[in-house]
């Protein structure tokens, strides 16, 4: 069974990871709910480090990219297709 996780306008879904110091999660959260996409984000901590994850579109990246610029935010991208396979 093949599963398609792409739109012919916005792309391929994607998994983005978003690394940041912990202090900042509340900020970085509030800035990913202005975007003008639904955001629904998975939480992890580790130490002093928080890590968030969501899926979006790949025609969005350079919304979240700009959105998190200023908080310094390490920022990566994966298939979604290859992530749910993990």
């Amino acid at each position: 069974m093949s599963v398609l996780l792409s739109s012919p306008i916005e792309g391929e879904l994607v998994l983005v990871r978003v690394r940041i110091e912990s202090r900042q999660l509340e900020d970085v959260l509030e800035s990913l709910a202005e975007l003008p996409f639904p955001v629904n984000p998975d939480l992890s901590h580790s130490g002093i480090q928080s890590l968030i994850e969501f899926p979006a579109f790949a025609a969005r990246i350079d919304a979240v990219r700009k959105t998190l610029e200023s908080f310094g935010a390490e920022l990566t991208t994966q298939s979604m297709l290859a992530a749910i396979q993990r």
